[in-house]
């Protein structure tokens, strides 16, 4: 693993820690009256850019169960909302913001807003970077990515 990879991750780690809580105002203002609820098991899966964020920092994936309907809510998803820290959670859990969610940050105080913006921007920069690391070590055969072997 090379260090510019685990730099890339423990700086993305940092930044979903410190925005965690900005976000969750909003989440706990919108989604406890939700009746649609987005946070299905389908989204919750860890895509290959999501393992790849977790093994630079050396932290497993949670396990899933794949017996879960994926339509149906997800599984970690608790009484006061997910159960896993949001540095550990598949990105799109951090990045995607409903409808209702958008209006409360349109019609919220701007300055908040936009200091989210600038750091969902910079937490998608994040893992564009780490995914270009990540990509520099892999050659691709048949379509699929493969390590390249250490020289």
């Amino acid at each position: 693993m090379t260090a510019d990879r685990t730099t890339t991750a423990q700086q993305l780690k940092q930044l979903l820690v410190s925005s965690s809580a900005l976000i969750e105002e909003y989440t706990a203002a919108v989604c406890p009256a939700c009746t649609a609820v987005c946070c299905k098991q389908k989204h919750g899966i860890y895509k290959e850019r999501d393992i790849w964020y977790l093994e630079a920092l050396e932290m497993p994936v949670p396990p899933r169960d794949t017996t879960r309907p994926l339509d149906g809510p997800c599984e970690m998803m608790g009484l006061q909302g997910c159960a896993l820290p949001r540095w550990m959670r598949p990105f799109k859990c951090t990045w995607y913001f409903c409808e209702p969610l958008l209006k409360a940050l349109d019609e919220g105080p701007q300055r908040r807003a936009r200091k989210l913006s600038a750091q969902l921007q910079e937490m998608v920069d994040l893992y564009r970077e780490l995914t270009g690391i990540v990509r520099e070590n892999c050659m691709i055969i048949d379509g699929i990515f493969r390590r390249t072997p250490p020289r």
